[in-house]
């Protein structure tokens, strides 16, 4: 399997889905103009690798500066099809600097909603 592996624009995060890795990431700013075009393929590709892969565990590293509320639907599909997985374990951690109060808030809310290992990190 491929890894996904996205380069950081003005308006969409960098994003690194290593499939020989233990860790994902993605950081930056995500304001795509059409978020269903740029997260689908994302989300896609995250069920192929849990369906595919032998990894037991994946953490998943998140530091954004903002996300609007679209991309904020695809995170929700994104997290749930992590929960979902039988084969991954998924854990969590959304960094958001200490004086970042509506990343913190953003990461706090997310992580009401799902069910997997969830840490709001402030570096």
């Amino acid at each position: 399997m491929e890894s996904l592996l996205l380069d950081k624009t003005e308006d969409t995060p960098y994003l690194s889905f290593a499939a020989d890795s233990d860790v994902f990431e993605i950081a930056g700013r995500s304001l795509p103009e059409d978020a269903y075009s740029f997260y689908r393929p994302v989300n896609r590709w995250l069920e192929e690798y849990i369906a595919e892969s032998d990894r037991e565990k994946v953490k998943v590293k998140i530091h954004l500066d903002y996300f609007n509320s679209s991309s904020g639907r695809y995170f929700i599909e994104m997290f749930a099809i992590m929960q979902s997985s039988k084969s991954v374990s998924f854990s969590i951690d959304w960094y958001a600097d200490a004086d970042d109060e509506l990343m913190i808030e953003k990461g706090e809310e997310l992580k009401s909603l799902v069910k997997i290992p969830f840490e709001v990190v402030n570096p």
